[in-house]
């Protein structure tokens, strides 16, 4: 059954962003692009063609998304981000464990207790677990202290159930104006490395998207982009802005139309006031969605190539627009909910700067009623030069 909201998803803009992306890095460092949250909204399994020629491995927040993966069948290596140990019961664990574990997935290791978990579950398979080490060195969110890095990465060199594949840590403000903070966590990550028996045989991993971008000191062995991979800008108070490509455009169907009088008002709360005879539309998208509530009067659509205005609370299925100024709108016609454009009000970066937020939660927030549908340039981006 059609639905009444298309996400178009260019594929042709993904691997404009994967190329650009890849030019930034030395010979030898590999690309791992964070794929976690269905491709930040995306749609993971429409792009993972696409994903699959053009990255060295992929990064998912949950053994869910890993499994699901290889069902699909990615073949390249995939990084778990969430400790491997996470789980409320010792069955639960076992089984995910050994899921991993049999699908040959890198497994995040955060603290002491989990070398003897990890190890005893890839004993019983029979096969060695493959582990990354993640380290804080000054995100205060996950991963082990750096001066207490030692203490973990020792046990699991000396296990034989083990394979220390890698380690790695996370910046917090790479997007920021002022670096100071990420050199100084490069700097701590480093001499956690030192400290923990050198980086001889291991891969390094430190850069998201901000990082690599800003920070070229920060590549090391690999580094793991996300947002930017999907055509959107890390921050506005990026030293250097890539020619990067948005890869979504949301579309929906206008489903009614009717006249408002002056001085009426409209939506829950009667929060907008007509202060002219209008024609308004209505629009099959709302917080349900992912189009935010809080971009209540403040946001526009397009329809027949010309902005109008949504007006009123946006509701859950449902978002008004004001066709005043398109007399020639039908019922029927295609609405641009999310442009493509970078440079449009509606597009991701517009959306976010208006809701207060930023470009990934728009996209993570689209909804399972969004179809999605795979697509090739878009024509506000296909003539963007490098």
């Amino acid at each position: 059954m059609e639905s009444y909201l298309t996400a178009e998803i260019s594929a042709a803009a993904l691997r404009h962003n994967l190329q650009t992306l890849r030019r930034r890095l030395a010979p030898g460092v590999k690309l791992c692009v964070a794929a976690k949250a269905n491709a930040y909204g995306h749609g993971l399994k429409l792009l993972l063609s696409v994903l699959a020629e053009s990255v060295d491995a992929l990064g998912v927040a949950t053994p869910e998304e890993a499994v699901q993966l290889r069902d699909w069948g990615f073949g390249k290596p995939i990084l778990v981000f969430f400790p491997a140990c996470a789980y409320s019961g010792d069955v639960e664990r076992h089984d995910a464990l050994a899921q991993l574990i049999a699908n040959d997935v890198w497994l995040t290791l955060v603290a002491p207790a989990e070398v003897a978990l990890v190890a005893e579950a890839a004993r019983h398979l029979g096969a060695p677990a493959a582990v990354h080490v993640k380290i804080d060195s000054g995100m205060g969110r996950s991963g082990i202290a750096a001066e207490q890095a030692p203490a973990l990465v020792g046990p699991i060199r000396s296990e034989p159930g083990l394979r220390l594949v890698g380690l790695y840590t996370h910046f917090a403000i790479a997007e920021a104006d002022d670096k100071t903070h990420t050199r100084e966590q490069l700097a701590r990550f480093r001499a956690a490395v030192a400290a923990s028996g050198g980086p001889a045989g291991l891969l390094l991993h430190a850069a998201n998207s901000a990082a690599m971008i800003d920070l070229p000191q920060t590549h090391l062995d690999m580094v793991r982009p996300g947002i930017a991979a999907y055509g959107y800008q890390p921050s506005d108070e990026m030293h250097t802005r890539l020619p990067l490509q948005p890869c979504l455009r949301l579309t929906g169907r206008l489903m009614a139309i009717r006249p408002m009088p002056a001085g009426s008002r409209c939506g829950y709360g009667l929060r907008y006031t007509f202060t002219r005879p209008s024609r308004v539309g209505l629009v099959p998208v709302g917080y349900a969605d992912g189009y935010l509530r809080c971009l209540t009067n403040k946001t526009a659509m397009r329809i027949r190539g010309q902005l109008v205005p949504a007006c009123g609370t946006i509701s859950m299925d449902q978002t008004i627009i004001d066709l005043t100024d398109v007399p020639s709108a039908a019922v029927g016609d295609e609405v641009e909910i999310i442009s493509p454009d970078p440079t449009d009000p509606h597009s991701v970066e517009g959306l976010a700067r208006l809701a207060g937020t930023i470009p990934y939660e728009i996209t993570c927030r689209l909804g399972d009623r969004v179809r999605r549908k795979l697509v090739g340039p878009f024509a506000a981006v296909a003539g963007r030069s490098e």
